[in-house]
């Protein structure tokens, strides 16, 4: 295996500094780059040849999939490996779709990371398992999925209703009529797929909207 390039991105500055003294200690291990952040992120992609990104899906600022639609227009992108402690299903099926090489979980540890490093870069990609089981349980569903990336305002919405407020609250909050603070409520349930505001805050569990 020849000696890559990485791009580590997590906002988490203990998170980084691991995985670069354990990446360093690899034979097939060049140069490693580090960003916290989008800023960060954009400047090291134009700066540097890269070969292998792992990619903290929840950025301060912007969610891992916006981040992953600039990588994939770009002339021969580099691989991406999905780096997340979330496990929703439909952060999961948005992640594939958005073009990523592989999905590790954070509680599987640093031997399925540097596992799914190897193998992205001999075949091209890497899933688990429980990511083949995904997309095979959902293939039925796979283009109703809607994308995870929410507006500032929906973003809002879903904080609010979060913190327990009544209805009457809420639309004094956000400065809506209650009438309107409800429809707001329903158009959110449908773009999301879920039934109720309980399944809503599940969702946005998930999925790391909170």
């Amino acid at each position: 295996m020849k000696k890559i390039n990485i791009l580590l991105v997590d906002d988490e500055v203990l998170i980084r500094q691991g995985l670069r003294s354990l990446l360093e200690k690899e034979d097939f291990v060049s140069t490693i780059y580090e960003a916290g952040n989008a800023e960060e992120f954009y400047k090291h992609i134009d700066a540097h040849p890269l070969d292998i990104i792992l990619l903290d899906v929840r950025l301060p600022g912007i969610k891992g999939p916006d981040l992953l639609g600039s990588i994939m227009r770009r002339p021969l992108p580099p691989k991406v490996i999905a780096v997340t402690g979330m496990e929703g299903v439909e952060l999961v099926i948005n992640l594939l779709k958005s073009g990523v090489s592989g999905i590790v979980f954070k509680l599987d540890g640093y031997t399925e990371i540097s596992k799914a490093i190897r193998e992205v870069m001999r075949s091209g990609h890497y899933f688990q398992d429980k990511i083949i089981r995904i997309i095979e349980v959902n293939a039925y569903r796979w283009d109703h999925v809607p994308p995870i990336s929410l507006s500032y305002q929906e973003n809002e919405f879903i904080q609010v209703i979060a913190s327990g407020l009544t209805t009457k609250e809420m639309a004094m909050k956000l400065k809506m009529s209650e009438s309107t603070t409800e429809t707001y409520r329903t158009r959110l349930l449908k773009k999301l797929g879920v039934p109720n505001t309980a399944a809503l805050l599940a969702y946005a569990q998930r999925n790391g909207i909170l």
